[in-house]
């Protein structure tokens, strides 16, 4: 990074006595993944036998990081890494010393919805809203080593899933995502010399993210002499649903005795209003740390430009919207990918919808982050995906049931039928479907069972004439698996997976089995929508954290939407704070007196009710003002 030139501040950070624990209380813009990658240079730089590790929570803040990493030649052995790819790269270095399914297999979203859930859902006796609260009674207790019981769930139902629940990943062989870290926490507590994990010094970013078993992960690596340097921003603590402990970094000072502390308190890439108006609302926070300095923007920072604008109903929020937008690339010379429209939420298309409409109407290129989940949904996009897994593994039980699920004709009574003999035999579903195909599938109706059987001889065939190579191909894994799909077993990808694919080999990291690279394509397809686009973009608030553009909308800013009545109202505050420090340029929030259409059912609002702006906003230094009247002034005077 030549053209990094640190602030005093940052150069603090970059003098510190890498003996010392430290922390590092960021605000958004203040330049705090470069300086930490910095640091690790110059701590490279003069001990280059160093063993340094940096990790994070997100992808998207994982590949920020990977992005500073590779313009630095002296970091190229220094990748960072997720705190759950941390987790799991333990836990294989160090087999059998966790008990989980082998191999290590984790599910898609889609396989989730459509294979885990409403088969553990029938295994239980329960509803998929009741089951939904059972998995998260589950997870709290991994997440934050104290299990919250849900009042709307029973003793015996609860007895029932967690037997329901054990017998259904040891058919299936899955494992779930926020099981991982707990899995290394009980591995660490009873085998404290893991291999791989003799770091001397533990960089990790984002650690308001971190709940408290990573937290006690963390704690139990230090125990063994390894320095760890916490970086983060309690102001910017969005997933409580996964029991984050923003406390953690607050308290970091007595968790690490004698630990040096930072602030990056001047935003770099911010308007001072844009800033103003952030600060006012995360500030409203009563409970919020006291002694953090305030967000100041640089001395080269432009003012910028922020707006909060009322409507009288949602078409006429949309049309303004859209306006707005235009009016951004075609008069302010933004471009269309440099725009952000957020909302709290977009169940259904509810708020999204219309503004689309109005976008086309206008001509307004946008991208929907969303698209990409549905193309990868797609019939043939799970196929493909599949009979890619079954090349790995021949048994891999999530991509058979996959396949069975969507062949016509073929139901759950085949698909039940399959788990119990699953269950008698000690096999995996995979396997049970595989011997009762070679017995010619006893006791199943004989279209089901032709329909079954012509399926399995074709994979098998597919399988059969080709294997997966040694390393990865020089043209990368997505290219190798775009040449194999020949059209008849596995379809023709479509020209969106195609992009996604190519996108992905641009983005994850070389060298991999193709077994990683296939659990990458989910998360990374959806990150990749997210940061890139050829369009104005259209995402929730929370998806937008990590991302930076030149103007933000954000529309529905009403009580009853942001915050939400039944969420946690400093989360809510913290939410809106992130969806505002995104744009460098232009801030414009929107709401409408009135709904009348599906966004009229958002938190606890009602049809042709009056509504007001969020009491976030009240009485801050931007006033509302009839939006028709700004836009007028603004552009068209």
């Amino acid at each position: 990074m030549p053209d990094y030139r640190p602030t005093t501040e940052q150069q603090a950070i970059l003098d510190h006595d890498a003996t010392r624990h430290a922390r590092v209380s960021a605000g958004p813009g203040s330049g705090k993944s470069a300086t930490l990658v910095q640091l690790v240079s110059r701590l490279k730089h003069e001990n280059e036998s160093l063993k340094i590790k940096l990790l994070t929570f997100t992808r998207a803040a994982t590949a920020e990081l990977a992005k500073k990493v590779s313009n630095n030649p002296s970091l190229a052995a220094t990748k960072p890494s997720t705190v759950h790819s941390f987790a799991i790269s333990a836990l294989m270095e160090n087999p059998r010393i966790a008990d989980l399914p082998r191999p290590l297999r984790i599910a898609d979203d889609w396989e989730d919805k459509n294979i885990i859930r409403p088969g553990l859902a029938v295994r239980t006796g329960v509803g998929l809203k009741k089951l939904d609260k059972l998995r998260k009674e589950m997870a709290s207790g991994w997440e934050s080593l104290q299990p919250e019981e849900d009042p709307g769930v029973t003793a015996q139902e609860r007895a029932r899933f967690n037997g329901a629940w054990r017998e259904h990943r040891g058919v299936y062989g899955y494992t779930l995502l926020s099981e991982l870290p707990y899995a290394l926490k009980r591995a660490l507590e009873q085998y404290p010399d893991l291999a791989g994990l003799d770091y001397e010094v533990l960089v990790v970013d984002e650690y308001q993210d971190l709940n408290a078993c990573e937290l006690a992960i963390l704690k139990s690596i230090a125990g063994h002499g390894c320095i760890i340097l916490g970086a983060g921003d309690e102001d910017q603590s969005i997933y409580s649903g996964r029991r984050a402990a923003p406390e953690g970094l607050g308290r970091f000072l007595n968790d690490y005795p004698g630990a040096a502390d930072y602030n990056l308190s001047i935003a770099q890439r911010y308007g001072a209003k844009i800033i103003d108006w952030s600060s006012y609302v995360i500030e409203g926070d009563p409970d919020r740390r006291a002694d953090k300095p305030r967000l100041t923007p640089a001395s080269s920072a432009n003012e910028g430009e922020v707006a909060l604008l009322a409507f009288r109903g949602e078409r006429a929020e949309a049309k303004g919207i859209a306006s707005i937008a235009k009016n951004l690339t075609d008069k302010d010379r933004i471009p269309a990918d440099e725009i952000m429209i957020l909302m709290r939420g977009d169940h259904n298309g509810q708020f999204s919808k219309a503004i689309k409409q109005e976008l086309t109407s206008l001509g307004v290129q946008f991208s929907d982050p969303g698209s990409v989940k549905q193309a990868l949904s797609e019939k043939s996009s799970r196929k493909m995906l599949a009979l890619f897994r079954l090349l790995v593994d021949t048994n891999d039980s999530i991509a058979w049931a996959a396949l069975i699920r969507i062949e016509d004709g073929v139901g759950d009574t085949f698909v039940n039928r399959v788990y119990d003999y699953a269950k008698v035999d000690g096999a995996g579903f995979g396997a049970a479907l595989t011997k009762m195909y070679q017995t010619g599938f006893t006791g199943v109706s004989k279209p089901v069972a032709a329909r079954v059987s012509a399926l399995m001889y074709s994979v098998h065939q597919w399988l059969n004439e080709r294997s997966v190579p040694m390393s990865e191909p020089e043209n990368r894994w997505g290219q190798w698996m775009l040449e194999n799909c020949d059209g008849t077993i596995v379809p023709n990808p479509s020209d969106q997976v195609k992009q996604i694919l190519s996108a992905i080999d641009e983005r994850i990291e070389p060298g991999g089995e193709l077994s990683r690279y296939l659990s990458q394509i989910w998360p990374l397809a959806r990150d990749w929508a997210q940061a890139e686009s050829s369009g104005v973009r259209i995402m929730s608030m929370a998806a937008a954290k990590g991302l930076t553009v030149r103007a933000t909308i954000i529309a529905g800013l009403e009580n009853d939407i942001i915050p939400r009545p039944d969420g946690d109202q400093a989360e809510e505050r913290r939410l809106l704070y992130v969806a505002m420090t995104r744009p460098k340029e232009v801030l414009i929030g929107t709401w409408v007196r009135s709904r009348r259409g599906p966004g009229s059912r958002a938190g606890s609002g009602s049809t042709g009710v009056p509504r007001t702006y969020t009491n976030f906003l009240a009485d801050g230094p931007v006033t509302s003002q009839e939006g028709n009247d700004f836009i007028g002034s603004r552009w068209n005077s």
